[in-house]
């Protein structure tokens, strides 16, 4: 029997050969980069599976139905949805909830670091400005004070740091195969079962 870690990890070694939307990197070098920045900075195991994971809605969910793909579609399915709902809908009935709750953020945590940091969007390479229009533009100012609330919030503002520096060309990383254990702990069997 296939389980969502067999069918995510085929997903992540099928994006070794895409580049990571407007990016230098692939989509498998830009996963691979930002769990091993959460990794070194000394993130926690759930986090360090959301930074692995944060756009699995890109590489593991047709992207006929991703709002904020850019990739050339034949046509957008009714009811897109960015990128990181689609992950974090797919994952979530493995995943605890914060990992979730953190794939999900990570496009609001760009748009918050827009609003609240002044140099940050001058920071973002231009595939990422576009996505920004795509996800809702810089968050206003009553928005970001209501995340800020949020007890993951801290940690998705952190993801979304390692994001934005996981795109170095040619970056030294652990292969996919190392994150397997990983992926199988928390993706082989739903939780409603364990």
């Amino acid at each position: 029997m296939t389980t969502m870690a067999d069918r995510l990890l085929e997903a992540m070694k099928q994006s070794a050969a895409r580049r990571y939307g407007g990016e230098a990197v692939t989509e498998l070098a830009h996963a691979l980069q930002c769990g091993d920045l959460a990794e070194a900075g000394g993130a926690d195991e759930a986090l360090v599976l959301a930074s692995l994971l944060h756009d699995v809605g890109r590489f593991a969910v047709s992207q006929d139905g991703i709002s904020d793909t850019l990739e050339q579609v034949a046509a957008r399915a009714a009811g897109a949805r960015g990128h990181h709902e689609a992950g974090a809908d797919l994952i979530a009935p493995y995943v605890p909830e914060r990992v979730a709750f953190l794939v999900r953020a990570h496009a609001d945590a760009k748009r918050y670091l827009c609003s609240t940091d002044a140099a940050y969007y001058d920071s973002l390479s231009p595939a990422s400005k576009h996505t920004l229009t795509l996800q809702g533009g810089v968050m206003g100012a009553e928005e970001a004070r209501r995340v800020e609330t949020h007890p993951w919030w801290a940690d998705a503002v952190r993801l979304r740091r390692w994001d934005d520096e996981a795109k170095v060309i040619g970056k030294k990383t652990r292969p996919l195969n190392a994150w397997k254990p990983l992926l199988e702990k928390y993706l082989s069997v739903p939780r409603a079962a364990r």
